[in-house]
């Protein structure tokens, strides 16, 4: 599935707030700084094949991305936490690398937003 023209963070969401630029600041810089932390968990418990950690990273992460409109990392967290419930480590690989390529496509929008307001 590609994901050229689809938007990094939900349009709807950016709508949504609309006059809370301090507070999407906030959000966004909490992000920018926490996930890359939890994305390195999850690719070490997929590397030790701790399927309970891994799940439990990509529902934690799920959850966060979904708050912050950040759809496809939502949906990569979805596939990653299924292949991790599965036990399916190949697909749990292969949804990382989706999630990794998601996530750099979210910092860019969210580094960039950060510039510009």
């Amino acid at each position: 599935m590609g994901t050229t023209g689809i938007a990094a963070i939900n349009p709807k969401f950016l709508e949504s707030m609309a006059g809370k630029t301090p507070f999407l600041k906030r959000m966004f810089t909490v992000f920018i700084s926490q996930e890359p932390k939890r994305l390195e968990a999850i690719r070490d418990a997929l590397e030790t094949r701790d399927v309970e950690k891994l799940r439990h990273l990509a529902h934690a992460l799920k959850g966060g991305a979904a708050t912050m409109g950040v759809e496809r990392v939502r949906d990569c967290c979805l596939l990653l936490e299924n292949a991790s419930k599965a036990s399916d480590m190949d697909a749990a690989r292969t949804h990382l690398r989706d999630l990794e390529t998601e996530m750099r496509r979210a910092y860019a929008f969210m580094f960039n937003y950060l510039a510009e307001h």
